[in-house]
This record gives structure tokens, sequence and C-alpha cells, in this order.
């Protein structure tokens, strides 16, 4: 690479991070906003889509750990989540000691609702493009994806 494309390559990577850090905060407000519409705080969205990952039921410190949060944090989590019917404890049968935690019907339907209002919005906004330009678009995303968990045990 010549001095003038190495010049050129480093104003695309600037020009890149900066609309990344922009994109992450944009994302991150308007998910928030909605998620309040469905009087949901950012971090019970996380540990409900936490649980539905993990599955039928897990421990606490299974959910504590997929939802990279600590133990007490997702007890008050639980605790609020419970009251709105939206998870339930059971008792483990593996360890008399513990709870299993699970997501109820009410959680799912939720994150469903939730999921619908997310593609609704990217279908808005891919509507305004042409069907060469999505394409594009979806295939550039998911290069930079890959690149970026390339080697890294990521799983998105």
């Amino acid at each position: 690479m010549n001095e003038l494309e190495e010049a050129e390559l480093q104003d695309n990577v600037a020009e890149m991070e900066r609309l990344m850090v922009q994109l992450g905060w944009v994302l991150h407000r308007q998910q928030t906003q909605r998620l309040k519409s469905h009087n949901l705080t950012m971090p019970q969205f996380m540990l409900l889509r936490a649980l539905q990952r993990l599955g039928d039921s897990c421990t606490m410190s299974e959910l504590a750990e997929a939802a990279m949060q600590v133990s007490a944090t997702v007890t008050g989590i639980m605790d609020r989540l419970e009251e709105r019917e939206l998870v339930g404890r059971r008792p483990n049968p593996a360890d008399r000691r513990s709870y299993q935690v699970v997501l109820t019907p009410q959680g799912e339907s939720l994150l469903a609702d939730v999921d619908q209002d997310n593609r609704e919005r990217i279908a808005a906004y891919l509507r305004t493009m042409p069907a060469n330009g999505r394409a594009q678009l979806l295939q550039l995303l998911g290069g930079y994806l890959a690149a970026l968990t390339q080697g890294d045990g990521a799983h998105v």
C-alpha cells in the first residue's frame, strides 16, 4: 500500500470509528425508548433475553453469567420481573438449596412484542432502499460482523 492509499485508509478508519460509535449510541437510545413503552428497562430486557437463550430453565448463577451481571443485581431484577409474572422460580431438583428460573408465557409474549417492534422499525428503514442497496448493506454488515468475531469465540 502506498502512502496515499495508507492516508486514505486511515481517513476511512477514523470515519468508520465515528459512525460506529454514533450508531451504537443511537441504537441504544432508541432501544431504551422502545423498551420503556413495554415498561421494561434495558437490564430487565437483557435478563429476559438471556433466559430465553438459555432455554427451558437455569439457575440464578447461570442466568447472571449469561446476562453478564452480578448475582445480587440479578436477584433484584428477577424480583421485579417475577412481580409482573414475566419469569418464575421453581425448586432446583438437583440442589434443594437453589431455584431454577423460567421464562413464563407472558415473558415470551413480551419478548415477541419487542422483537416485532424492532422488525417493524428495520423494515421501515429498508423500504426506503432499493433491493440491491439492501443486499449490499446486509452483505457489508455481515462481513464486518464476521471480521469482528473471527477467532474470538463470540456467538451472535
